[in-house]
């Protein structure tokens, strides 16, 4: 149908995630343009057709979406559920919010399979999610110091980053809770001390690690490349976060919020305490549309707050 009413777009603007880089330098540097100034296009977004928008009530109604939490926070209640132990990962999928302990990352929303770390001999762990077994342990991560923190930006793809000041990118197969396959793709090396947090995003093809040295780093996710550092931190670094819709970076540095873009310019900075100094200990961004101005920005910190 897209093609049918000419709504296609060049083929250098569409992801094709299987298809090699090209080896002519002018074709590669001509795509990247492209990417850089309008951004990837995705293959396909529906299968099916997609519905008529209602112009009126009369015509039928459409579901709405429901008001974030954000536009009334004097509405805000407290949970009264409580986890069993310290929360490392919250996902909120279509039908159900799933909730890991620390030191667990699922490896893909639609996967049962988590990823472990944190043993004492320093070695990682795959497991079933829904059965809390672990149904393989690797010790491909023991040469690497001990693992502060990870990220899987898809299921055949694990990061990994702590004391040993190197970033790691391993290519994984699990298949019916069976490890297949764990080896280092590269390691990234950049960092002067020990790396504390990680952020990712396949969107923008970009990850972030942060450091006690008091810096980011931003890296290339596809060429495993260094692109460029955010400095000016006053504190290590102890949260992250990427927003796929605008491609900013929110880095935390004890109670400072800083905001750069995905280039590497500072947008703003904040502190985020409003008493006595409290450390934010995480982050995230609302997504609700790129172009509201009502998008906030939301840290967690050791007070509570």
């Amino acid at each position: 149908a897209a093609v049918e009413s000419l709504n296609t777009f060049h083929p250098y603007f569409y992801v094709h995630k299987r298809q090699p880089n090209p080896k002519d330098p002018l074709i590669r540097n001509t795509m990247l343009g492209y990417i850089s100034n309008f951004g990837k296009v995705p293959k396909q977004l529906f299968n099916k057709p997609h519905p008529p928008r209602f112009s009126s009530k009369k015509d039928g109604s459409s579901t709405p979406h429901p008001t974030p939490f954000f536009f009334r926070l004097d509405k805000l209640k407290t949970s009264v559920q409580t986890f069993r132990g310290p929360v490392g990962q919250i996902l909120c999928l279509e039908k159900e919010v799933l909730v890991l302990e620390k030191n667990r990352l699922l490896l893909s929303p639609s996967s049962s399979c988590f990823f472990s770390w944190g043993s004492p001999d320093n070695s990682c762990a795959f497991g079933n999610y829904v059965t809390e077994k672990i149904f393989a342990v690797s010790e491909g991560l023991r040469g690497w110091g001990t693992t502060l923190c990870a990220a899987c930006p898809n299921s055949t793809t694990v990061i990994t980053a702590g004391t040993s000041t190197v970033v790691c990118v391993w290519r994984v197969t699990v298949a019916k809770d069976k490890l297949t396959h764990m080896k280092l793709r590269k390691p990234l090396y950049g960092h002067t001390d020990s790396v504390t947090c990680l952020a990712v995003s396949e969107v923008h093809n970009m990850v972030v690690s942060g450091s006690c040295d008091l810096t980011c780093i931003l890296w290339d996710l596809e060429e495993l490349s260094y692109i460029t550092q955010l400095t000016g931190h006053t504190n290590s670094i102890s949260a992250l976060a990427i927003n796929d819709l605008t491609g900013e970076i929110a880095s935390c540095a004890g109670p400072e919020l800083y905001l750069w873009t995905m280039k590497g310019q500072l947008l703003s900075s904040s502190d985020t305490s409003s008493g006595p100094r409290a450390d934010i200990l995480c982050v995230c961004f609302s997504q609700r549309h790129e172009w509201d101005s009502r998008n906030v920005i939301v840290t967690g910190c050791t007070n509570g707050v």
